[in-house]
Protein backbone atom coordinates (compact mmCIF):
# COMPACT_ATOMS: atom_id res chain seq x y z
CA UNK A 1 0.00 0.00 0.00
CA UNK A 2 2.13 3.30 -0.90
CA UNK A 3 0.71 6.61 -0.34
CA UNK A 4 1.82 10.02 0.18
CA UNK A 5 3.30 10.73 3.82
CA UNK A 6 1.99 14.08 4.04
CA UNK A 7 -1.60 13.45 2.76
CA UNK A 8 -2.14 10.37 4.96
CA UNK A 9 -1.07 12.52 8.14
CA UNK A 10 -3.20 14.87 7.10
CA UNK A 11 -6.25 12.73 6.35
CA UNK A 12 -5.74 10.95 9.93
CA UNK A 13 -5.68 14.56 11.64
CA UNK A 14 -8.84 16.16 9.96
CA UNK A 15 -10.49 12.32 11.09
CA UNK A 16 -9.27 12.04 14.28
CA UNK A 17 -10.41 15.79 15.08
CA UNK A 18 -13.99 15.18 13.59
CA UNK A 19 -14.50 12.06 15.38
CA UNK A 20 -13.29 12.64 19.04
CA UNK A 21 -13.46 16.12 19.53
CA UNK A 22 -17.32 15.73 19.51
CA UNK A 23 -17.21 13.21 21.86
CA UNK A 24 -14.41 14.07 24.26
CA UNK A 25 -16.75 17.42 24.71
CA UNK A 26 -18.65 15.84 27.22
CA UNK A 27 -17.73 18.51 29.66
CA UNK A 28 -17.39 15.92 32.71
CA UNK A 29 -16.61 12.92 31.71
CA UNK A 30 -13.23 11.20 32.89
CA UNK A 31 -10.79 10.06 30.43
CA UNK A 32 -9.14 7.10 31.82
CA UNK A 33 -5.42 6.06 31.68
CA UNK A 34 -4.83 3.42 29.51
CA UNK A 35 -2.50 2.54 32.91
CA UNK A 36 -5.66 2.43 35.20
CA UNK A 37 -6.40 -1.32 36.77
CA UNK A 38 -9.54 -2.37 34.85
CA UNK A 39 -11.92 -3.98 37.22
CA UNK A 40 -15.46 -5.63 36.12
CA UNK A 41 -17.09 -8.93 38.02
CA UNK A 42 -15.42 -11.96 36.91
CA UNK A 43 -18.59 -13.67 35.80
CA UNK A 44 -16.51 -16.52 33.89
CA UNK A 45 -14.39 -19.21 35.14
CA UNK A 46 -12.03 -19.16 32.08
CA UNK A 47 -10.71 -17.01 29.12
CA UNK A 48 -11.86 -19.48 26.48
CA UNK A 49 -15.59 -18.71 25.89
CA UNK A 50 -18.13 -22.02 26.02
CA UNK A 51 -18.97 -23.05 22.51
CA UNK A 52 -22.35 -22.64 21.16
CA UNK A 53 -24.44 -23.34 18.30
CA UNK A 54 -25.54 -19.95 16.77
CA UNK A 55 -29.10 -19.59 17.12
CA UNK A 56 -31.41 -16.70 17.32
CA UNK A 57 -31.60 -17.05 21.44
CA UNK A 58 -28.84 -17.08 22.43
CA UNK A 59 -25.27 -14.53 22.44
CA UNK A 60 -22.06 -15.89 23.53
CA UNK A 61 -19.32 -13.48 25.31
CA UNK A 62 -16.74 -14.58 27.64
CA UNK A 63 -18.18 -17.66 28.23
CA UNK A 64 -21.60 -16.58 28.90
CA UNK A 65 -25.00 -18.17 27.38
CA UNK A 66 -27.61 -15.44 27.82
CA UNK A 67 -31.20 -15.70 26.31
CA UNK A 68 -32.74 -13.02 23.82
CA UNK A 69 -35.78 -11.06 25.02
CA UNK A 70 -38.32 -12.28 22.35
CA UNK A 71 -39.63 -9.96 19.64
CA UNK A 72 -42.97 -8.23 20.09
CA UNK A 73 -44.93 -5.51 18.45
CA UNK A 74 -44.52 -3.07 20.95
CA UNK A 75 -40.42 -2.19 21.25
CA UNK A 76 -40.37 0.82 22.35
CA UNK A 77 -38.44 0.85 25.66
CA UNK A 78 -37.43 4.65 26.03
CA UNK A 79 -37.37 6.61 29.35
CA UNK A 80 -38.37 9.78 27.37
CA UNK A 81 -41.00 10.33 24.79
CA UNK A 82 -38.49 12.11 22.22
CA UNK A 83 -36.62 9.13 22.29
CA UNK A 84 -38.84 5.83 22.08
CA UNK A 85 -35.99 3.57 21.69
CA UNK A 86 -32.67 2.85 24.09
CA UNK A 87 -29.65 0.93 24.29
CA UNK A 88 -27.10 0.85 26.93
CA UNK A 89 -23.52 -1.20 27.33
CA UNK A 90 -20.18 -0.90 26.35
CA UNK A 91 -18.46 0.15 22.94
CA UNK A 92 -15.24 0.22 21.12
CA UNK A 93 -14.69 2.27 18.12
CA UNK A 94 -11.11 2.12 16.11
CA UNK A 95 -10.44 4.31 12.84
CA UNK A 96 -8.72 2.86 10.07
CA UNK A 97 -7.50 4.34 6.60
CA UNK A 98 -9.26 2.46 3.73
CA UNK A 99 -9.42 2.65 0.03
CA UNK A 100 -12.09 4.31 -1.32
CA UNK A 101 -15.14 2.23 -1.83
CA UNK A 102 -15.85 2.07 -5.93
CA UNK A 103 -19.12 3.71 -6.77
CA UNK A 104 -19.03 1.90 -10.53
CA UNK A 105 -19.19 -1.82 -8.99
CA UNK A 106 -22.23 -3.17 -10.39
CA UNK A 107 -24.14 -6.42 -10.37
CA UNK A 108 -23.37 -6.84 -13.89
CA UNK A 109 -19.38 -7.26 -13.30
CA UNK A 110 -19.63 -10.13 -10.49
CA UNK A 111 -22.60 -11.92 -9.01
CA UNK A 112 -21.96 -10.19 -5.37
CA UNK A 113 -20.73 -6.52 -5.49
CA UNK A 114 -18.89 -4.77 -2.68
CA UNK A 115 -21.06 -2.17 -0.69
CA UNK A 116 -21.08 1.07 -1.78
CA UNK A 117 -22.52 4.55 -0.40
CA UNK A 118 -25.57 5.93 -2.23
CA UNK A 119 -24.78 8.48 -5.14
CA UNK A 120 -26.70 10.96 -3.63
CA UNK A 121 -23.33 11.64 -0.57
CA UNK A 122 -19.93 12.55 -1.85
CA UNK A 123 -17.13 10.59 -0.14
CA UNK A 124 -14.18 12.54 1.46
CA UNK A 125 -10.50 11.06 0.50
CA UNK A 126 -7.03 12.34 -0.23
CA UNK A 127 -5.42 10.24 -3.29
CA UNK A 128 -8.43 7.26 -2.84
CA UNK A 129 -7.85 7.17 0.61
CA UNK A 130 -10.58 7.85 3.44
CA UNK A 131 -11.74 6.60 6.92
CA UNK A 132 -13.09 4.03 7.88
CA UNK A 133 -12.73 1.86 10.59
CA UNK A 134 -14.78 -0.68 13.47
CA UNK A 135 -17.31 -0.20 15.71
CA UNK A 136 -18.05 -3.53 18.49
CA UNK A 137 -20.82 -2.70 20.69
CA UNK A 138 -21.89 -4.86 23.78
CA UNK A 139 -25.55 -4.45 24.31
CA UNK A 140 -26.76 -5.22 28.15
CA UNK A 141 -30.32 -4.10 27.70
CA UNK A 142 -31.98 -2.96 24.02
CA UNK A 143 -35.27 -3.33 22.79
CA UNK A 144 -35.11 -6.63 22.16
CA UNK A 145 -32.62 -7.79 25.16
CA UNK A 146 -28.82 -8.08 25.04
CA UNK A 147 -26.88 -9.02 22.00
CA UNK A 148 -23.28 -7.60 20.29
CA UNK A 149 -23.59 -6.04 16.99
CA UNK A 150 -19.96 -5.30 14.76
CA UNK A 151 -19.89 -2.59 12.05
CA UNK A 152 -17.44 -1.92 9.38
CA UNK A 153 -17.46 1.57 8.71
CA UNK A 154 -16.60 2.52 5.14
CA UNK A 155 -15.85 5.95 4.27
CA UNK A 156 -15.68 9.64 5.53
CA UNK A 157 -19.08 11.08 3.58
CA UNK A 158 -20.72 14.61 3.22
CA UNK A 159 -24.12 15.94 1.62
CA UNK A 160 -25.43 19.18 2.40
CA UNK A 161 -22.67 20.56 4.30
CA UNK A 162 -22.92 17.16 6.97
CA UNK A 163 -20.40 15.58 7.41
CA UNK A 164 -20.27 11.98 8.68
CA UNK A 165 -19.82 8.49 8.63
CA UNK A 166 -20.96 5.59 6.52
CA UNK A 167 -21.08 1.84 7.43
CA UNK A 168 -20.35 -0.50 4.91
CA UNK A 169 -21.90 -3.43 6.78
CA UNK A 170 -23.49 -4.14 10.07
CA UNK A 171 -23.72 -7.63 11.76
CA UNK A 172 -25.75 -8.55 15.23
CA UNK A 173 -25.74 -11.48 17.03
CA UNK A 174 -29.06 -12.13 17.58
CA UNK A 175 -32.52 -13.08 15.02
CA UNK A 176 -34.07 -10.84 16.69
CA UNK A 177 -31.62 -7.69 16.75
CA UNK A 178 -31.83 -8.53 12.65
CA UNK A 179 -35.35 -8.70 12.45
CA UNK A 180 -36.20 -5.05 15.13
CA UNK A 181 -33.17 -3.43 13.19
CA UNK A 182 -34.74 -4.19 9.86
CA UNK A 183 -38.86 -3.42 10.49
CA UNK A 184 -38.13 -0.65 12.80
CA UNK A 185 -35.73 1.52 11.61
CA UNK A 186 -35.19 0.15 8.04
CA UNK A 187 -31.21 -1.48 9.01
CA UNK A 188 -29.71 -3.73 6.73
CA UNK A 189 -28.56 -6.27 9.34
CA UNK A 190 -26.86 -9.37 8.85
CA UNK A 191 -26.81 -12.11 11.43
CA UNK A 192 -23.31 -13.28 12.86
CA UNK A 193 -21.70 -15.65 14.70
CA UNK A 194 -20.14 -12.92 16.94
CA UNK A 195 -17.87 -13.36 20.21
CA UNK A 196 -15.82 -10.83 22.13
CA UNK A 197 -12.94 -12.50 24.08
CA UNK A 198 -12.12 -11.13 27.54
CA UNK A 199 -9.86 -12.52 30.46
CA UNK A 200 -11.15 -13.14 33.36
CA UNK A 201 -10.27 -11.39 36.65
CA UNK A 202 -8.17 -13.89 37.95
CA UNK A 203 -6.70 -13.86 34.39
CA UNK A 204 -5.91 -10.45 34.08
CA UNK A 205 -4.56 -9.49 37.72
CA UNK A 206 -2.06 -11.99 37.30
CA UNK A 207 -0.42 -11.19 33.92
CA UNK A 208 1.48 -7.74 33.68
CA UNK A 209 -0.67 -6.27 31.36
CA UNK A 210 -4.22 -7.77 29.53
CA UNK A 211 -3.72 -7.78 25.76
CA UNK A 212 -4.99 -4.88 23.52
CA UNK A 213 -7.84 -4.82 21.41
CA UNK A 214 -7.81 -6.06 17.98
CA UNK A 215 -10.39 -7.60 15.77
CA UNK A 216 -9.47 -11.50 15.67
CA UNK A 217 -11.43 -12.84 13.06
CA UNK A 218 -13.44 -10.06 10.70
CA UNK A 219 -15.92 -10.31 8.24
CA UNK A 220 -15.32 -10.38 4.46
CA UNK A 221 -17.53 -7.72 3.16
CA UNK A 222 -18.16 -9.38 -0.37
CA UNK A 223 -19.91 -12.16 2.05
CA UNK A 224 -23.64 -11.02 2.30
CA UNK A 225 -25.70 -14.17 2.39
CA UNK A 226 -23.45 -16.22 4.84
CA UNK A 227 -23.27 -16.70 8.64
CA UNK A 228 -19.71 -15.62 8.97
CA UNK A 229 -17.41 -15.87 12.41
CA UNK A 230 -16.80 -12.73 14.25
CA UNK A 231 -13.77 -12.26 17.02
CA UNK A 232 -13.18 -9.63 18.89
CA UNK A 233 -10.49 -9.74 21.64
CA UNK A 234 -9.06 -7.68 24.57
CA UNK A 235 -12.64 -6.86 25.37
CA UNK A 236 -12.10 -6.45 29.05
CA UNK A 237 -10.31 -3.51 28.39
CA UNK A 238 -13.90 -2.29 27.18
CA UNK A 239 -15.18 -2.52 30.90
CA UNK A 240 -13.67 0.78 32.48
CA UNK A 241 -15.96 1.48 35.34
CA UNK A 242 -16.78 -1.13 38.38
CA UNK A 243 -20.69 -2.27 38.26
CA UNK A 244 -21.26 -0.02 41.32
CA UNK A 245 -19.84 3.18 38.88
CA UNK A 246 -22.59 3.10 36.84
CA UNK A 247 -25.45 5.17 36.42
CA UNK A 248 -24.06 8.80 36.62
CA UNK A 249 -24.31 9.31 32.74
CA UNK A 250 -23.18 13.03 31.59
CA UNK A 251 -23.01 14.01 27.90
CA UNK A 252 -26.50 13.82 26.26
CA UNK A 253 -24.15 14.52 22.89
CA UNK A 254 -26.37 14.80 19.68
CA UNK A 255 -25.88 13.22 16.64
CA UNK A 256 -27.65 12.39 13.55
CA UNK A 257 -28.53 9.12 12.16
CA UNK A 258 -29.31 7.53 9.12
CA UNK A 259 -30.08 3.67 9.37
CA UNK A 260 -30.74 2.63 6.06
CA UNK A 261 -27.14 3.35 4.73
CA UNK A 262 -25.92 3.01 8.45
CA UNK A 263 -24.60 6.45 8.81
CA UNK A 264 -23.44 8.96 11.60
CA UNK A 265 -23.41 12.49 11.17
CA UNK A 266 -22.13 15.72 12.96
CA UNK A 267 -25.49 17.66 14.37
CA UNK A 268 -25.14 20.05 11.38
CA UNK A 269 -26.57 20.69 8.28
CA UNK A 270 -24.97 23.79 6.40
CA UNK A 271 -26.41 24.05 3.55
CA UNK A 272 -30.43 23.97 2.25
CA UNK A 273 -31.75 21.64 0.39
CA UNK A 274 -31.48 21.34 -3.66
CA UNK A 275 -33.78 22.89 -5.85
CA UNK A 276 -35.15 19.53 -7.40
CA UNK A 277 -34.98 17.22 -4.00
CA UNK A 278 -37.38 17.29 -1.19
CA UNK A 279 -40.16 18.68 -2.70
CA UNK A 280 -43.18 19.22 -0.36
CA UNK A 281 -45.12 17.52 -2.67
CA UNK A 282 -42.72 14.94 -3.70
CA UNK A 283 -42.45 15.29 -7.34
CA UNK A 284 -38.94 16.06 -7.21
CA UNK A 285 -36.65 14.27 -9.85
CA UNK A 286 -33.95 13.75 -6.78
CA UNK A 287 -36.80 12.63 -3.95
CA UNK A 288 -35.55 9.04 -4.11
CA UNK A 289 -31.97 9.96 -3.10
CA UNK A 290 -33.27 11.65 0.29
CA UNK A 291 -31.59 10.30 3.36
CA UNK A 292 -34.10 9.81 6.53
CA UNK A 293 -32.74 11.22 9.58
CA UNK A 294 -33.12 10.25 13.38
CA UNK A 295 -31.76 12.37 16.01
CA UNK A 296 -29.65 10.54 18.71
CA UNK A 297 -28.71 11.13 22.24
CA UNK A 298 -25.34 9.55 23.92
CA UNK A 299 -24.44 9.66 27.36
CA UNK A 300 -21.85 7.68 29.25
CA UNK A 301 -19.86 7.26 32.92
CA UNK A 302 -16.77 7.02 31.20
CA UNK A 303 -14.20 7.23 28.25
CA UNK A 304 -10.74 6.63 27.25
CA UNK A 305 -8.53 6.53 24.26
CA UNK A 306 -6.33 3.12 24.26
CA UNK A 307 -3.71 1.86 22.02
CA UNK A 308 -4.85 -0.87 20.00
CA UNK A 309 -2.19 -1.13 17.28
CA UNK A 310 -3.16 -4.00 14.39
CA UNK A 311 -1.08 -5.02 11.58
CA UNK A 312 -2.89 -3.78 7.58
CA UNK A 313 -5.28 -6.06 5.97
CA UNK A 314 -7.93 -6.33 3.02
CA UNK A 315 -10.53 -6.58 5.96
CA UNK A 316 -9.93 -3.89 8.16
CA UNK A 317 -7.60 -1.49 5.87
CA UNK A 318 -4.62 0.20 7.89
CA UNK A 319 -5.53 0.62 11.50
CA UNK A 320 -4.30 3.72 13.07
CA UNK A 321 -3.74 2.22 16.05
CA UNK A 322 -5.62 4.53 18.81
CA UNK A 323 -9.23 3.71 19.38
CA UNK A 324 -12.11 5.25 21.39
CA UNK A 325 -13.62 3.04 24.55
CA UNK A 326 -16.56 4.25 25.95
CA UNK A 327 -18.16 2.49 29.45
CA UNK A 328 -21.92 2.84 30.58
CA UNK A 329 -23.06 4.60 27.20
CA UNK A 330 -26.49 5.42 26.56
CA UNK A 331 -28.21 5.61 23.22
CA UNK A 332 -31.48 6.89 22.86
CA UNK A 333 -33.23 6.84 18.89
CA UNK A 334 -35.86 9.44 18.40
CA UNK A 335 -38.49 9.15 15.08
CA UNK A 336 -38.04 10.06 11.68
CA UNK A 337 -37.17 14.06 11.52
CA UNK A 338 -36.60 15.14 8.11
CA UNK A 339 -34.21 14.46 5.79
CA UNK A 340 -30.70 14.99 4.36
Amino acid sequence: MNMDRQSAALLVILSLSFLFTPTCSFSKLAIYSNQRQIKHPSTSPSQTPLRAPLSSSTITRRGIRRAARPLSLETENGQDQKYPWSFTGRLWFRPSLVRVPSLTSSSTTTSNPPPTPPPSVSIVNLFGWTLGGTVALEYDDSPVGPYLEYVTMGALVTKRGALGQWGSRLYVSTKEAADVCRDTWNVPAQLADIEFMAQDEEDSSSSSSSPSLSVESAPDSMISEEIQKITVGGWENTRVLDRNDKGNRLGGLPVLWTPSIKALWAPFILLPPYDNEGDSDGAGDNKVNNLPLHRLRLSASALRLTLCGQKPSDALGIPIGIGLVIDDVLIEIARQDGDL
